[in-house]
């Protein structure tokens, strides 16, 4: 469906809220705007109470077949609805709430039509935990495939006729993510390993959408436009609601949740606020939550497998400097702080694996670190993260040092003549070329500042 042959109460709106920018009525009982924007607010609220219900049935005349058909009918009456009030009524408030409302019940068919293909198709044995208010089961596997195909068949065009009422402009896409987003609740597993790694590639998806297309679009910066964008993360809702409710959350589940909530906080919420300083403060608490994630993450890969105790830091602090370097690259402002976070956790890291685990392998991998810091501190000339290489090598050298005089043997002899032949040489090659690196130095100091805007 064009533009050019959609309804004519899709494009009314827009001319209504330019009438009413003009003038501001006190509120007047007697004004029948007031009470008609009440009575599409409370009837909104008692449809999606009333659709809620069928996730939590404790009916009991009928089959659950039935109560899923009656859901559906209810659905496509809320269209059919929306339709009689554009087209006959020439209402697009209205209208626009019905629709609006068709795509806010959509996720609870899915969930349904999910809960049947479970009964019959599960991945895994945890359907007899379900409690009985929450199992719906279909009475045989052609019966539960016919109602999940139906179901798609009939709330795939009617989401995408929504869209086209609310944000036209972007219809086809959204509707796409839409019917995307809600086919993660077909799937017939509950196992929360699984259900994590959903979980991020959802909220990734729709992190793209949100960044690539739709924050671009000027018309879906609307109130209509903001609600079909909001439709979008229902479905990862319902996905995390119900694996949580009903089930217990696994550790990689756990951290699927941080990092859904930092992407979020990173690169979502700032866009609701224009002030600098609350968007900077969401992205520090979105770097946290990713922090957080990955904490909790590396916990697990280490028990599971079974890695020596020097592998530890290393194993938290390295990812922790990549994914702080890499979330600089996206912050609002410079990103300086986080190169800063990122360099003293890579310096704190290494030094306290050294002093912990001391050994010529965590000295000499700590000096690796440390001089990574240091020529990295030199070249965008940030004091803090320079000396902090300094003061993270001469560490090192001093634990070799140390352990040449405690306890001479051939490895610690050698590892100190070549340090000191790399210094010499370094110092060398410096004193060589000092015209063609201030060139190169100065060329990434630039290249790196125009990253920075």
């Amino acid at each position: 469906m064009s533009e050019n042959n959609m309804p004519d109460f899709i494009f009314e709106e827009e001319n209504q809220q330019v009438k009413t920018r003009s003038a501001k009525a006190a509120f007047n009982f007697n004004d029948t705007k007031y009470i008609s924007r009440v009575l599409r607010g409370i009837g909104a609220i008692i449809i999606i109470a009333a659709a809620s219900t069928f996730l939590f049935q404790h009916w009991t005349p009928g089959n659950d077949l039935e109560r899923y058909l009656l859901l559906l009918g209810f659905t496509s009456v809320l269209s059919a609805s929306g339709l009689f009030c554009g087209l006959k009524l020439k209402e697009s408030k209205g209208a626009r709430t019905l629709l609006g409302l068709t795509l806010a019940v959509t996720p609870i068919n899915f969930a349904i039509m999910g809960a049947l293909l479970f009964s019959q198709f599960s991945w895994d044995g945890a359907f007899a935990k379900l409690p009985g208010y929450a199992t719906w089961v279909a009475t045989s596997p052609g019966m539960a495939l016919l109602s999940a195909l139906g179901g798609i068949v009939l709330l795939a065009p009617l989401s995408h006729f929504s869209f086209l009422t609310l944000g036209h402009n972007r219809a086809k896409l959204l509707s796409i993510a839409f019917i995307l987003s809600n086919l993660t609740l077909l799937l017939p597993t509950r196992e929360p390993n699984i259900i994590a790694g959903m979980l991020v590639l959802l909220v990734t998806g729709l992190i793209f959408n949100e960044m690539r297309s739709f924050s671009r679009e000027t018309t879906l910066n609307t109130f209509e436009g903001r609600l079909s964008r909001g439709m979008l993360w229902v479905p990862a809702v319902i996905l995390v609601g119900r694996g949580c409710y009903f089930y217990t959350p696994s550790q990689l589940l756990i951290s699927a949740l941080l990092i859904a909530a930092a992407l979020l906080s990173f690169f979502i919420f700032p866009q609701l606020t224009e002030k600098k300083s609350w968007q900077q403060a969401m992205q520090t608490c979105g770097a946290v939550l990713a922090c957080a994630a990955w904490i909790n993450l590396a916990e697990m890969l280490f028990r599971t497998w079974h890695l020596d105790d020097q592998w530890a830091l290393p194993l938290i602090s390295l990812p922790l400097v990549a994914l702080l370097s890499k979330l600089a690259s996206y912050a609002v402002g410079t990103g300086n702080n986080y190169r800063r976070a990122a360099t003293i956790i890579a310096i704190i890291g290494a030094s306290a694996n050294l002093l912990i685990f001391p050994s010529l392998f965590t000295a000499l991998f700590c000096l690796l670190i440390s001089a990574s810091a240091l020529i990295h501190g030199f070249l965008i000339e940030q004091k803090i993260i320079f000396f902090s290489g300094v003061i993270g090598a001469l560490l090192s050298i001093g634990y070799h040092l140390k352990s040449a005089f405690n306890h001479f043997s051939l490895t610690g002899w050698s590892s100190l003549m070549v340090i000191g032949v790399l210094s010499i040489v370094g110092a060398s090659l410096l004193e060589r070329n000092s015209g063609k690196l201030r060139e190169k130095t100065a060329q990434v100091r630039i290249n790196i500042k125009r990253w920075e805007n």
